[in-house]
Order: C-alpha cells, then sequence, then structure tokens
C-alpha cells in the first residue's frame, strides 16, 4: 500500500503543479475592462424582458417578482413560464396585479420536459409579438432569472453597458448565495463568488465567458441565428445554448460588478442531485467537440472550452486518485505505529512527504477563502470574517469530495441514458 501512496503521488503533484500555474496565472489578471462603443442603443433604451422558468416556485417568486419590478427601468417586461406547476405559484403571481407581469402556462404533454423547452416555448411567442409590434430584435434582450433569483441594485445598468456593443449577443452575470449562514451554501458563495467569478474574468481575455442559466442576458437577434430552439434539450442547456453563440461569432461578456443572488443548496442530497444534473449535461456537450475545432475561434479560447467539457471526466479519474490516496495515506500512517517520526531511518523524508501532502490538499482551499474574503471585505451587509473565510477554506477538502458521489451518479445516468430534468428543490423564505 506504501508503493500505492507514492504511485498517486507521483501522479497528483504535477496536476497539483498545474492547477496552482492555472490559478496563479488567473488571479493575477486584473479585472477585464470593457471600453464603452456607441452604438443606437445609446439614443434608445433597450426593452429587458424576464423570463422565469417556474416548476412549483410558490416559496419563492413573490420575493423574486418584487425584486425585479423595484429595478430603476421604464422598459422592463416580466412572463413567468408555468410549467404545469402543481401548487400556488400561478396564485401567488396573479395576486402581484401589475401589468408588466404575464403569465405563459404549459400543458402536458409538453410541460416539464426540462427548463430550455419553456424557454424555447417563450421565446418563439416573444419573437411573434416583437415582429407584430415591429421593434427591432437588435434592442430586444431576454434575460433568464430561476424563480429565487434576487438582482442587485445595479443589474440592468450593467447589462445595458455591455450590450452597448452590437455584437455582444449574451451576458452572464456573478452569481451569490442568499443563506450563507450554512456551512454547505457558503461553500457555493466562495465557489460562485470567488472561483467562478475569477475564472470568468480569464475568459474575457481568452473570449470563451460561458453562460449559467440564471442572472444570463441575451440579445434577441443573437438568438434568431439559431432558429426557432435555441435552447437545447441539453440538461446544461445555458452553456450549451452560450456555446451556439460563440461559434456563430456572438462575443458574450461577463457581467463583473452586478450579482444575482439565489438560494443556495443546504442538503447534501440535492447538492449532490444538482451537481449530477451539472455534469451529465457537460458530458452531453461533449458532442459538440468537432464545431469547437472547426470555427474560427482563437486556440486560447477553444482549449478553454475543451477544457471545461473535460472536468467531469478527469473528475471521475481524480477521484480514483483521491480515494486511493486518502486509504493509501492512512494505511502508511498505520503501519508506522504513529511512531514513523523516529522509528525510520527516513524520518526527515516522512515528515517532509506528509507535510507536503497536507500542503498539496489544503492550500488551494485555503488560497479561494482568502481571496472570498478580499472581495467581500468591502461590503457592509455580505461581508465574511477573516477568520471564517480560513476556516471555510481548510474546509475545502471536505467540499471538493462531494464532486465524487456527483460525477459518478452522472456518469451512471449518462450510461443508462436517463435524461430526465432533476430539479432544485427551494426552502420556505421568511416573508
Amino acid at each position: 500500500m506504501e508503493n500505492v501512496f507514492w504511485i498517486c503521488g507521483m501522479i497528483s503533484i504535477p496536476l497539483v503543479f498545474l492547477y496552482y500555474m492555472y490559478i496563479t496565472f488567473i488571479s493575477l489578471l486584473p479585472r477585464y475592462h470593457v471600453e464603452a462603443t456607441h452604438s443606437s442603443l445609446e439614443k434608445e433604451k433597450p426593452y429587458f424582458i424576464f423570463c422565469i422558468p417556474c416548476l412549483n416556485e410558490e416559496k419563492v417568486i413573490r420575493k423574486t417578482l418584487e425584486a425585479l419590478l423595484q429595478l430603476d427601468y421604464n422598459r422592463l417586461f416580466i412572463v413567468v413560464i408555468d410549467d404545469a406547476s402543481d401548487d400556488d405559484t400561478v396564485h401567488v403571481v396573479r395576486q402581484l396585479n401589475d401589468a408588466r407581469i404575464r403569465i405563459h402556462q404549459r400543458r402536458y404533454p409538453q410541460a416539464r420536459l426540462g427548463k430550455g423547452e419553456a424557454l424555447n416555448d417563450v421565446y418563439q411567442k416573444i419573437c411573434k409579438v416583437i415582429t407584430r409590434l415591429s421593434i427591432d430584435p437588435q434592442q430586444v434582450i431576454l434575460a433568464v432569472v430561476d424563480g429565487d433569483g434576487r438582482p442587485s441594485n445595479n443589474f440592468l445598468h450593467e447589462a445595458q453597458r455591455a450590450f452597448l456593443d452590437p455584437t455582444v449577443g449574451a451576458a452572464q452575470t456573478t452569481i451569490r448565495m442568499t443563506n450563507r449562514k450554512n456551512w454547505l451554501s457558503l461553500m457555493q458563495d466562495i465557489e460562485f463568488y470567488a472561483t467562478v467569478a475569477t475564472i470568468q474574468n480569464s475568459r474575457e481575455y481568452l473570449q470563451s465567458v460561458g453562460l449559467g442559466g440564471n442572472g444570463q442576458f441575451s440579445r434577441l437577434s443573437a438568438m434568431q441565428e439559431l432558429g426557432t430552439h435555441p435552447w437545447s434539450l441539453c440538461l446544461l442547456e445555458d452553456f450549451d445554448f452560450g456555446l451556439s453563440l460563440l461559434l456563430r461569432g456572438w462575443k458574450i461578456r461577463h457581467l463583473s460588478n452586478s450579482v444575482m443572488y439565489q438560494q443556495g443548496v443546504v442538503s447534501l442530497s440535492r447538492y449532490i442531485r444538482q451537481r449530477s444534473r451539472w455534469a451529465q449535461g457537460n458530458m452531453q456537450c461533449l458532442r459538440r467537440t468537432k464545431e469547437i475545432i472547426q470555427v474560427d475561434l482563437p486556440l486560447p479560447a477553444k482549449l478553454d472550452l475543451f477544457y471545461f467539457l473535460l472536468q467531469p471526466w478527469t473528475s471521475i479519474i481524480g477521484s480514483l486518485v483521491m480515494i486511493l490516496s486518502w486509504i493509501s495515506l492512512g494505511v502508511f500512517l498505520y503501519s508506522y505505529d504513529f511512531q514513523f517520526f523516529t522509528a525510520s531511518n527516513h524520518w526527515i523524508w516522512n515528515v517532509s512527504s506528509v507535510l507536503l501532502w497536507i500542503f498539496l490538499v489544503f492550500s488551494p482551499g485555503l488560497f479561494w477563502g482568502i481571496r472570498y474574503y478580499q472581495f467581500t471585505k468591502g461590503q457592509s451587509i455580505h461581508a465574511c470574517s477573516l477568520s471564517k473565510c480560513i476556516l471555510a477554506g481548510l474546509s475545502m477538502p471536505m467540499y471538493n469530495i462531494l464532486v465524487i458521489p456527483s460525477v459518478w451518479v452522472a456518469y451512471w445516468r449518462q450510461l443508462k441514458r436517463k435524461k430526465e430534468w432533476l430539479k432544485t428543490e427551494r426552502m420556505e423564505e421568511n416573508r
């Protein structure tokens, strides 16, 4: 078993070294700055149409709609897409009685076929309305918001600024969690607000920014190039949709200064369920490899896209290495009866090896925990103490272990050709 430990170490060290090189590179990049451009959008504000797919969202939909309606913008419309909910979602929406809100109800057998199909249905109707009203689709921006979404006050201001560039086809805002008192939700907040936001910033330089569903904007004229069904049946329909736009030459922007807040998952089983859907959707997107190779995109952008598409498969290999490493380390330490520091002629080498292992395991999480603290320390109501960020960072290996069951569930579902939508359940909110 000791040999297994050293073999795992030999595999892990170069991979971890490459990871350190990667996070060092993306962390040193300054925040990408988009220069202001001049276009017809400056003369006339665009229309923002919010599309909210809803399947049993009665616990959260009221606050989401109230938050959107409070945005300071006069060309704002909301379409609530009820996907055959069997709770009081529709009743809650109707209680608001606001002229800017429309309800689109889907019925069986067309309903509950996934988020992408629900969005495609409303998209087609929006196109018909825009044509009938003779509105330029270049001036219409569709925004996808989940049922638990809460936008920051500058949400539309930054989006409007991004779409001043007529070559921008889509934009993705930064995501944060609302219920950060829970450990699992706090870890998700660190993941999205520190790790993912930093990666998205690097993708601005690489020209490969991805879309992530909640807080996603897209220009109607760009969507029309994708036909009547811009969203696919893929379980990662948001990334797949953004990839389609990139492959057609449209730019995608990362809105780093605005935030879309959402509920973090606090149940381990629901978390694994959610991440397995994302991982399986990622696997499904691998079918687009040929398109990426053939399209006229910068090589760094292609490499970044391939890196993303291969993550579930590398996670499977990494999970095996991780499990073997932990097991072999335990056996390695036990074989010395916890006295290997002095019992062996190579005690310096043994101590150094264990310290290196500890460094490799805990330092990446510590790095992101401290970076998260730097991002939040100036915020009056969303700040996190340094000690809490450090503790969260040190617990990152435990958080990463949750990837193992998630990716294996995704692999099993993909192998069994199971493609049904695994919806994330909402929690009751205080009124």
